[in-house]
């Protein structure tokens, strides 16, 4: 008859022996387990948040204007806003007043002055960030973090 106490090697091993092994493996398991949650949990999970930008009436001029991670444009409609992180990998992205278009330093995405994409490896446009006119003339944007 097969004597399932023996381990691979052929010893024998007793109750307390087979228990302490296993004891050891669960807190080997439930350490590296929370070791490893922070990690996970912070690469996984984000709390979705709001930042508001608020440009005042003396910072509204000119076409293109930036402030913490939103460009303000000025169109023939109306004034719009575009997030500055760029869609590949979330690179701020720079204005090139020459050409009209934002760049982004990182890997080349280009996006034209309506934050379509034009080249690069980004794959979407530019998020617009929904603009709020105050009573005083300042105009603010909620830009999603």
């Amino acid at each position: 008859m097969k004597d399932f106490r023996r381990d691979q090697i052929g010893n024998t091993m007793e109750r307390r022996g087979f228990i302490k092994k296993g004891l050891e493996w669960l807190a080997t398991l439930v350490g590296g387990a929370f070791l490893a949650y922070p990690a996970f949990s912070f690469m996984t999970f984000r709390k979705a948040g709001q930042k508001k930008i608020v440009f005042p009436a003396d910072e509204q001029g000119g076409d293109v204007r930036f402030k913490e991670g939103v460009y303000l444009l000025h169109e023939p409609g109306g004034m719009v806003a575009l997030s500055a992180c760029c869609t590949h990998l979330g690179c701020t992205l720079n204005y090139d007043a020459a050409s009209r278009k934002f760049k982004c330093p990182c890997h080349g995405s280009e996006f034209n002055i309506s934050g379509e994409r034009t080249a690069g490896p980004a794959r979407e446009n530019l998020a617009k960030v929904p603009l709020k006119k105050l009573a005083n003339g300042d105009v603010e944007a909620v830009l999603k973090i």
